[in-house]
């Protein structure tokens, strides 16, 4: 008789199954709470309360009295109706999904593009890719204000232009050219990190699919959209994803490249939000822009759900 069929009592006999498992299963589901728990406090602290407090305010005239007697009365959607009553809030509308859907779609292209060139062998093709990240290193306010800079009337990219005997514009100063101006820096400060993550993904295209592809007869072009697309296609709509969300909250670089001007053809969203909210001190008013691009986000994130479901299906 050994140890293993004594009871508690010293009495021969079986250990139960069943409360070995209840302990078994109660202590895996500690121990996944206790590793859970971190990141569930920080979703709630830093993503729930923001957007709920967010929702909040949008509701309210917030304003910096509220912040010593507490009281914001509710107004519920007057916030909505009077940002939707300015005419400069749909020109911000169509400036942010101008600036988003083409500095996004051009930061795909060129991103893809360099991203195949590194792929290739030539010098300096190793330390090439380190060095173009650098810009996206920098943060947002120190590129625009090096571009404020160049952009300028008499600025070194104008003295090179006049030079070489092209008329040259006051980029930022002139309503015609600013916002391609800031799309411009927009896509250069990205655009390190798509060539970055999409030279990583082309690592993972099988080798032996592309030679086999060649030797059959198909050019570069059917290559790349056959092969090459569909492997590397979930890490391109991650990109896509994360891009669309950031750049449609763009702030930083209207706001050190122009402040919204000249007259209002660079404000965006997020520079209204910012200015009820920062400078006009009308946090309701700031809150209820927000909310706005909340709601772009969220119908772009639906869109983009369907089709990616839609797709997944066709295949």
């Amino acid at each position: 008789m050994t140890a293993d069929t004594l009871t508690s009592t010293g009495r021969p006999g079986v250990r139960s199954p069943g409360r070995f498992r209840r302990s078994l299963a109660a202590r895996q589901r500690g121990e996944l709470w206790g590793f859970l728990s971190p990141a569930i406090v920080f979703f709630v602290v830093f993503f729930l309360f923001p957007l709920g407090y967010g929702v909040y305010m949008s509701t309210t005239t917030f304003t910096t009295g509220t912040f010593i007697t507490g009281r914001a009365p509710f107004v519920g959607t007057a916030n909505f109706e009077a940002i939707l009553a300015e005419p400069v809030t749909f020109r911000a509308l169509a400036n942010t999904l101008t600036i988003t859907v083409v500095s996004v779609a051009v930061e795909l292209v060129l991103g893809l593009a360099l991203a195949l060139l590194f792929a290739r062998r030539f010098p300096g093709s190793r330390w090439l890719p380190t060095l173009i990240l650098l810009p996206w290193l920098l943060p947002a306010v120190v590129v625009a204000t090096v571009w404020k800079s160049l952009l300028a009337g008499d600025g070194p990219i104008n003295d090179v232009l006049s030079s070489i005997g092209i008329p040259v514009e006051p980029w930022l100063a002139n309503p015609a050219t600013a916002l391609p101006a800031v799309i411009v820096v927009a896509v250069w400060a990205s655009l390190p990190y798509w060539a970055t993550i999409l030279g990583a993904a082309l690592k993972q295209v099988p080798a032996e699919q592309l030679e086999a592809a060649q030797l059959d007869g198909a050019g570069a072009w059917r290559r790349l959209l056959s092969i090459v697309m569909p492997t590397i296609w979930p890490v391109i709509s991650v990109l896509v994803v994360m891009s669309v969300v950031y750049t449609l909250l763009i702030v930083d670089l209207v706001l050190v490249l122009t402040a919204g001007g000249p007259a209002n053809s660079t404000v965006t969203l997020g520079l209204l939000s910012y200015r009820q909210a920062f400078q006009q001190f009308q946090f309701g008013l700031g809150g209820a822009y927000g909310m706005l691009l909340l709601g772009i986000s969220i119908l772009f994130a639906i869109a983009y759900t369907v089709m990616s479901m839609r797709r997944e299906r066709d295949e």
